[in-house]
């Protein structure tokens, strides 16, 4: 039988994960340390509160890995990256390869779009060798693989 204080403190966390998940998705890793970080010295009472919320479906790691990958890619991040952050965030490999295919035309669209945006408009056929290195290593740095970059740099030129 739980204590009166217990049954407080239970409360107490669940309300502050609850909180937490009103602002945005959070993965179950990543608001196991924000709860530990506020709540050290009850860290023994945080996974079981974890767990009621998985089971009331208020915590996902499906919906956070989808929600992220979603707005990740809205702000021109590519695969590679954002697979990176989500390992971070404690997202298990099986969900992120279920929500994040490489592959996807919809990356060589963004990757298009990026390159555009960074290069002025100006046509790829004008760039020099360097600004084309340089457009080359800032998609990099982006998280796109690097025959997607090459593919969209090279266009329908012949390098």
């Amino acid at each position: 039988m739980l204590s009166q204080a217990e049954k407080t403190l239970r409360t107490t966390l669940r309300r502050s994960a609850m909180d937490l998940l009103a602002r945005r998705e959070h993965s179950r890793v990543e608001l196991h340390d924000k709860l530990n970080r506020k709540y050290a010295e009850h860290s023994a009472l945080i996974p079981e509160v974890l767990d009621q919320l998985e089971q009331d479906n208020l915590l996902s790691d499906d919906r956070f890995t989808e929600a992220y990958v979603r707005y990740r890619q809205n702000r021109g991040f590519g695969p590679l990256l954002i697979a990176q952050e989500l390992r971070n965030k404690g997202v298990s490999q099986v969900q992120i390869q279920a929500h994040l295919c490489s592959d996807d035309e919809q990356w060589q669209v963004n990757l298009g779009d990026l390159i555009a945006r960074k290069s002025n408009q100006a046509v790829l056929s004008q760039l020099d060798t360097k600004a084309r290195q340089k457009l080359f290593r800032f998609c990099l740095s982006r998280g796109f693989p690097s025959d997607q970059i090459g593919r969209a740099l090279r266009g329908n030129l012949e390098l």
